[in-house]
């Protein structure tokens, strides 16, 4: 009976001891996997802003949205952003088109759109 007893207790240590490892290794992958779009997205949207800083350069920016990704073909890709800014009281949105080659990650142009604040 005693010979039974320890086999349970440590048939049950070893089953929390693997469902333990199976839900923290589970857990560290999804946390630590990282997104190439997401990266992809923190750079085109640095670009976005700082086109707009370059073309309007005395307006503050007020806030910005990423809006979404177009594929457009094999070779091109376009993120679409509103950045919302301001100038002597007046605010303004300018839709920002970058474009760039998906597979080489390289800048193709960045297009600037002027609209008002209800495009945001």
């Amino acid at each position: 009976m005693e010979d039974y007893m320890k086999l349970n207790s440590l048939s049950k240590l070893i089953f929390t001891c693997i469902a333990f490892i199976l839900i923290l290794s589970v857990g560290i992958k999804a946390y630590g996997e990282h997104n190439d779009d997401d990266i992809d997205y923190k750079k085109w949207s640095k670009i976005a802003i700082s086109s707009v800083q370059e073309k309007y350069p005395e307006s503050e920016l007020i806030d910005y949205k990423y809006v979404k990704r177009e594929e457009v073909n094999e070779q091109e890709a376009k993120d679409i952003f509103h950045i919302k800014a301001s100038k002597q009281g007046k605010i303004f949105v300018v839709s920002v088109d970058v474009v760039f080659n998906p597979k080489t990650g390289k800048l193709i142009t960045v297009k600037m759109t002027e609209g008002n604040e209800r495009d945001f």
